[in-house]
C-alpha cells in the first residue's frame, strides 16, 4: 500500500488533458476547475503547473491535510514564492495577523466544555425535565454549533437547513442555544478549535493581512465546506487566478460538514472554466472498466496492464502488502482478528476510531461487559440507547420501527456496538476492552503487513491488490436524500479505484451478521430488545404508535385545527380535558405544518 508514487515519475509524457491545463496556465485568463479522475496524477499536474508561473508571482497551494503538505514541500523545494499550507493553517495565520495580542491557543473541547458548563444560562427550558434525553439535547447543540460554523449559519432559518440535511432530531431550543454559543465563540479568541480556524475569519469579517496571492491552487476541492471556500476567496486581489483540482465523484465527507455542491459552486465563480483530467494512471484496464459503471468519464491508460476483478475471494488469499477496505468498522475488526489468529501481520488505519470506541464504552458507566445482556452492563446500556434512539425517530418522524432502523444515526450506533462486540471476544470487563482498543489503535499507526481501512480512511491511498469486505453494505440502506445516495455512489467509486492491478470482493458467507437488512440480523435485534428490556426492568410494549403519528402528520396538512384536535382525542381515546393544545402536541412531536 502506498500514496500515489506514480506522480513521482520523472520522465512522463503529458496527456492531451494535461497539455490543455498547462496552456491555460500560460495563456489563459481567469479561474480553472479541473475535474480529475481517480489516480489521474492531479498532484503531479499541479506541481508541473508551478514551473509555468513566474517566480515574482505569489502562490498559495492549499492542501487537504498536513501529510500532503509535507509531501508537497519536498517536491517544490526551492520555490520561495510558493506558500504550501492547509486551509486550517491559512485561517489560523489570518487570525494571528489580525489579532497579534490574542493567545489563540488550540482547545479541541472549547465549545463542548462551554456548553455543558453554561447550559442553564443559555437554555430556555428546564433541562432537568429532559431526563434521559439530556445527553441527546447537549449533543444536538454541539452538532448545530459545528455544522452551523461549517455552513456560516447566522439565523434559525439557516440552522433549519442543517436540521434537515443531517437529520437532527431536535428536542427543544437547541438551535437558539447554538446561536448564542456561536456568538460567545466570536468573542473568545484566547482559545480556538479547528473549526474556528476557518469560521472566525469569515464570522469576524477579517482582512487578509499579508495573505493576498496572484495564484491560488486548491487540492481536493470537492471536499471544501462553505467556510473554507469563503476563506480562500478572502485571499483574492485584482487579477488573482484560482486553480481548483478535485473530483466531485470522490466527495465523501459531506457527513462531517463538506459541501456536496462545492465543485459546482467553484464553477459558478465569475470568469471560471472547467477542464478534465480523465486518464487514470493508477488503475489497470479492467478495473477502470469496472469503475466506469459508476463514473463513465474515467479513462484507462495505455501502459499495457489488464488487471482483474474477482468475486467470492477467500480471506486466506490476502497477503502482506495488500489493502482490505470496508464501508463499516465492525467487519474490519473481525478481519483483523482472523489475520492475527492466523499469524498474519495487519494494522488498522484511523487513530480516532479507537478514541471514539473508548468514549462509547465509558459513556455507559458500567464496569462489566455482559455481552449477552442477561445482566446489566456495557452492552445492555448500548443496546438500550440504540432502541431508545429508534423510538425517538419513530415518534418524531411518524415512521415504523423497520424504517427507523435504516436511519444513518441508527446505522452508526449499530456499527459501533457490533465493533465492540467483536473486540470483546474472550474478555469480560470494560477496563479490559479499553486496554484492547489501545493495543489495536496505538497513538501511532503501525504500518506493517496488511492494511485495513474504512473507505473514508483509504481515500488518497492505493495498493496493487485491494479487497472489499461486505460489498452488500454498499450502498447503505440509510441513504435516503439525493445527496446521501450520491455520497454512497462516491464511496463505492473511491473503494474500487484504490486498486492498481487486482480488485477482489471477499466471500461474504462469514459476514452475514453484519448486514442489517438480513433476516437473521433483524431477528437477533428483536431478541436482544426483549432481553435488554427484561434486564433493565422496562416494558416491552412499543412506546410509540408510529401509524398514529403518521396519520396525524398527513391529516395536519388538510384539516383545520379543531378537527385535528378531535381526531387526536379519538385516536388516543383520551378525554379532552387531559390534552394540551394541538400546537403543544405538534411541538412535542416535532411536526412542521406546511
Amino acid at each position: 500500500m502506498a500514496r500515489k508514487k506514480k506522480e513521482e515519475v520523472k520522465d512522463f509524457t503529458p496527456s492531451k488533458y494535461q497539455l490543455a491545463i498547462y496552456d491555460f496556465i500560460q495563456h489563459g485568463v481567469g479561474n480553472l476547475v479541473v475535474g480529475a479522475a481517480a489516480g489521474a496524477g492531479k498532484t503531479w499536474t499541479i506541481i508541473k503547473c508551478l514551473d509555468l508561473i513566474p517566480s515574482d508571482k505569489k502562490v498559495l497551494m492549499a492542501a487537504f491535510n498536513t501529510d500532503i503538505v509535507k509531501e508537497l514541500k519536498k517536491k517544490v523545494k526551492g520555490k520561495e514564492n510558493v506558500d504550501i499550507r492547509t486551509l486550517h493553517s491559512l485561517g489560523l495565520l489570518m487570525l494571528r495577523n489580525n489579532f497579534p495580542e490574542k493567545k489563540l491557543m488550540i482547545e479541541t473541547y472549547k465549545y463542548s466544555s462551554h456548553i455543558k458548563e453554561n447550559i442553564k444560562t443559555y437554555s430556555t427550558i428546564n433541562t432537568y425535565a429532559l431526563g434521559n434525553n439530556y445527553s441527546t439535547y447537549i449533543n444536538n447543540i454541539e452538532k448545530y454549533v459545528d455544522f452551523g460554523r461549517f455552513y456560516l449559519c447566522q439565523t434559525i432559518k439557516d440552522l433549519d437547513f442543517i436540521e434537515r440535511r443531517y437529520a437532527i432530531n431536535t428536542l427543544a431550543d437547541e438551535k437558539e442555544v447554538a446561536l448564542k454559543v456561536m456568538d460567545w465563540g466570536k468573542d473568545e479568541l484566547d482559545f480556538i478549535d479547528y473549526v474556528d480556524m476557518v469560521w472566525l475569519p469569515n464570522a469576524l469579517y477579517l482582512k487578509p493581512i499579508r495573505l493576498l496571492f496572484d495564484y491560488i491552487f486548491i487540492d481536493e476541492c470537492q471536499d471544501l465546506n462553505r467556510a473554507e471556500r469563503e476563506l480562500v476567496l478572502k485571499c483574492f486581489k485584482m487579477g488573482t487566478r484560482m486553480i481548483s483540482v478535485g473530483d466531485k465523484n470522490q466527495c465523501v465527507y459531506s457527513f462531517s460538514g463538506s459541501d456536496p455542491e462545492s465543485f459546482e459552486k467553484l464553477l459558478a465563480i465569475p470568469n471560471t472554466i472547467t477542464l478534465p483530467l480523465s486518464i487514470s494512471y493508477r488503475c489497470s484496464k479492467n478495473i477502470v472498466e469496472f469503475a466506469k459503471k459508476l463514473v463513465p468519464s474515467i479513462e484507462a491508460n495505455d501502459d499495457g496492464r489488464e488487471g482483474v476483478v474477482l468475486y467470492d475471494v477467500p480471506l486466506s488469499e490476502v497477503k502482506d502488502g495488500d489493502m482490505v477496505i470496508c464501508r463499516n468498522n465492525a467487519p474490519l475488526i473481525k478481519v483483523y482478528n482472523e489475520f492475527i489468529k492466523n499469524g498474519k501481520k495487519a494494522f488498522i488505519r484511523g487513530k480516532e476510531m479507537g478514541s471514539n470506541l473508548k468514549t462509547y464504552v465509558k459513556s455507559t458507566k458500567q464496569a462489566e461487559l455482559n455481552r449477552t445482556c442477561v445482566k446489566d452492563g456495557v452492552f445492555a446500556r448500548l443496546y438500550n440507547d440504540l432502541f431508545v434512539t429508534r423510538n425517538k425517530i419513530m415518534e418524531q418522524s411518524g415512521i415504523d420501527a423497520e424504517t427507523a432502523m435504516d436511519s444513518p444515526i441508527i446505522e452508526r450506533k449499530l456499527d459501533m456496538i457490533r465493533t465492540l462486540d467483536v473486540l470483546s471476544e474472550g474478555i469480560s470487563t470494560a477496563e479490559e476492552l479499553i486496554g484492547k482498543i489501545d493495543s489495536i489503535f496505538p497513538k501511532r499507526d503501525k504500518k506493517e503487513g496488511i492494511a485495513l481501512s474504512t473507505i473514508h480512511k483509504a481515500k488518497g491511498l492505493e495498493a496493487d491488490n485491494v479487497y472489499i469486505v461486505c460489498k452488500s453494505l454498499m450502498p447503505s440502506k440509510s441513504a435516503k436524500a439525493n445527496w446521501e445516495i450520491e455520497q454512497e455512489n462516491n464511496l463505492m467509486y473511491v473503494a474500487y479505484t484504490r486498486a492498481k492491478n487486482k480488485l477482489g470482493f471477499i466471500d461474504e458467507e462469514a459476514f452475514k451478521d453484519f448486514d442489517p437488512s438480513s433476516l437473521n440480523s433483524k431477528r437477533t435485534l428483536e431478541r436482544m430488545e426483549t432481553i435488554v428490556n427484561n434486564t433493565l426492568g422496562k416494558s416491552t410494549k412499543m412506546v410509540v404508535n408510529a401509524a398514529t403519528a403518521k396519520t396525524i402528520i398527513e391529516r395536519a396538512k388538510t384539516i383545520d385545527i379543531k378537527q385535528q384536535k378531535r381526531n387526536i382525542v379519538s385516536m388516543n381515546n383520551k378525554p379532552k380535558k387531559n390534552l394540551n393544545s394541538f400546537s403543544d402536541i405538534t411541538k412535542r412531536r416535532n411536526i412542521k405544518r406546511k
